[in-house]
């Protein structure tokens, strides 16, 4: 089994004028002019989205004012609102993937049946793309953990890819128990806007008029739902299954620790130097970089570094799949 670890630059590769994660906060100042955005920036004085937003959690967790909290709470929920704005434009179509071939090979011939996906994005172009090629269902396509809505399950298979989604998803809804109103769960939201082959003449909203859509704020603060928690669990216990770790458009952004205790993870196995972290980036070798100097020990053996962007990098990248490991 391969593990993906999917990051911004996977988007960006399909849709260029995507942001990377350092582009973010800009994308979303032109977008909102005298939004939520414009008063987050001003008023930490900051171009960095996750700066910005982990002084306003602090600020939020700290401050006795009520009324103050109740602001700043507001600021925070608005921010997500612009977000979900914002990734709502990049979705999958068979159109798509028509008049970009580079993407039926990477979902034909890369990513697999039994393969999981970590996904850090809130679009859901990544498991919409994996619909349209017939590898992505509702029954397990985002963990088991995650309730197909339909009646009829038994006439969906189980989903051949999984793609856990720890940051949220434009595509999860927050919303209370119908008989615990003080606590809320998350699931899918399952439609052909973002699925569409397996949602067409279907539609599930989740919650109804009570939920919101489902993302952790990109600060250095993340505090995940319980299945949030679950897919990250699952994430780890993928790591240590998988043979290869494949990073596509991800920086390893330090301050995100889970990425850190999966990459310890994956490579914390008897037979780990057989095992190969895969990375495609324009900064491959950067990012390489950083996990040579954080294992401090030799790991150049584990580390494949492949620069460039994804389109053009495909046959590096097949030579690593399962088809190609058992010819």
């Amino acid at each position: 089994m391969n593990l993906f670890l999917i990051g911004s630059g996977f988007t960006k590769s399909v849709f260029p004028q995507a942001p990377l994660n350092n582009d973010l906060i800009s994308v979303l100042l032109r977008e909102n002019p005298g939004g939520a955005s414009r008063i987050l920036t001003e008023k930490y004085n900051t171009g960095d989205i996750e700066v910005a937003l982990t002084k306003l959690e602090l600020d939020i967790s700290v401050t006795s004012d009520e009324s103050e909290r109740g602001k700043l709470t507001e600021l925070r929920a608005n921010i997500i609102l612009e977000l979900v704005k914002h990734f709502h434009a990049y979705r999958a179509s068979e159109e798509l993937i028509g008049g970009l071939p580079w993407l039926r090979d990477f979902f034909g011939t890369v990513v697999n049946i039994g393969d999981t996906v970590i996904s850090l994005n809130y679009d859901a172009l990544f498991e919409g793309l994996l619909d349209c090629m017939g590898k992505w269902t509702p029954n397990g396509g985002y963990g088991n953990h995650f309730v197909y809505p339909f009646e009829d399950e038994e006439s969906c298979a189980q989903s051949p890819v999984t793609v856990l989604k720890i940051h949220g998803s434009i595509t999860f809804k927050s919303a209370p128990y119908f008989d615990k109103p003080q606590c809320k769960s998350v699931n899918f939201i399952f439609n052909e806007h973002y699925f569409p082959k397996t949602a067409k003449d279907k539609h599930f909203g989740y919650g109804l008029d009570n939920g919101e859509i489902y993302l952790i704020a990109p600060s250095y603060v993340k505090v995940p739902s319980v299945k949030i928690t679950y897919s990250m669990i699952d994430g780890m216990q993928a790591s240590s299954d998988a043979t290869n770790l494949m990073v596509i458009g991800c920086g390893l952004r330090p301050e995100d620790t889970f990425l850190t205790l999966l990459l310890t993870n994956f490579l914390k196995h008897p037979d780990w130097k057989e095992r190969r972290i895969i990375i495609v980036d324009p900064k491959a070798n950067e990012i390489a970089g950083k996990i040579r100097h954080y294992w401090g020990v030799d790991v150049d053996r584990c580390i494949v570094p492949i620069q460039g962007i994804l389109e053009k990098k495909i046959g590096e990248l097949r030579q690593y799949t399962r088809a190609s490991l058992t010819a």
